[in-house]
């Protein structure tokens, strides 16, 4: 069963590698969106990587940074501790528990949505937390159609593995997709969706920082499916160390679908 808990938690290594993240690298449709003066409510805001740029760009606009993850917290905390921008707080809690309302000029969730199973009460929630008038950005995967140039037969084992892990614990693999349907359902009008196709090859800046976070899924999340019987501890060991091996050939190619949408509540 994948537990309430099971989906917050956050693979070791993980804010290492979203610190390297920026909003032109990462999330340029929010940083499209940012100018100074916003009121921000950043959804899921993990090591707070983002949500610390995102406070520079709209001071002095409030920014809040809400996570159920408290390791995660203490990392953002450290990277901007309380005062360092007078704009900007973290805070522990779960959006699906509501309790903003009409407060936020844009709120954002990146990435995040893909491992709550409730999602619709999460959306609604954001929903809530909009200002009239304010905007509303969703970033997240399409996780069916992530794709690897000939990968080893260890890692299509552990993907497959990961999908139906995923799929039998209530989480949307192909969420990407229906956001737009989630967020017209909540009341949100003027959609826009912004496909995107991410293609690392060997070779390129990013490559391993974003090649390598699939590695980190098997290292950690593999370790749940193991506990939870869809995959065997020999079957993640193998995967592990043939995607490692498989990012260093120099024909290394991957793939990854996401969407970016953005609604507007009247």
């Amino acid at each position: 069963m994948l537990t309430r808990r099971d989906r917050a938690q956050v693979p070791p290594g993980t804010p290492g590698i979203m610190a390297t993240r920026t909003l032109a690298n990462s999330h340029p449709g929010l940083l499209a969106l940012l100018r100074p003066g916003l009121d921000v409510l950043d959804v899921g805001c993990g090591p707070g990587t983002l949500t610390i740029e995102t406070a520079r760009w709209v001071l002095p606009g409030r920014v809040i940074g809400l996570d159920v993850n408290e390791g995660m917290l203490a990392a953002a905390r450290q990277a901007s501790p309380p005062g360092a921008l007078p704009n900007l707080t973290f805070l522990h809690g779960d959006i699906r528990d509501g309790g903003w309302d009409t407060e936020f000029d844009l709120v954002g969730a990146a990435r995040v949505l893909q491992w709550i199973r409730d999602v619709e009460r999460a959306v609604t929630a954001m929903v809530a937390a909009l200002r009239p008038g304010g905007q509303m950005i969703v970033l997240d995967y399409d996780h069916t159609r992530a794709r690897w140039t000939n990968p080893p037969a260890a890692w299509i084992r552990f993907h497959r593995a990961f999908l139906d892990w995923r799929a039998n614990g209530g989480l949307d693999n192909a969420l990407a997709r229906g956001l737009p349907d989630l967020l017209e359902a909540a009341g949100l009008v003027e959609l826009r969706v912004t496909p995107l196709a991410v293609t690392v090859s060997a070779g390129q800046p990013d490559f391993f920082r974003v090649a390598g976070a699939w590695r980190l899924v098997a290292e950690s999340r593999g370790r749940q499916m193991v506990s939870a019987g869809a995959l065997t501890e020999a079957e993640r060991e193998a995967a592990v160390a043939d995607f490692a091996e498989w990012m260093r050939r120099e024909d290394a190619v991957q793939t990854l679908h996401e969407a970016c949408v953005t609604g507007r509540r009247p």
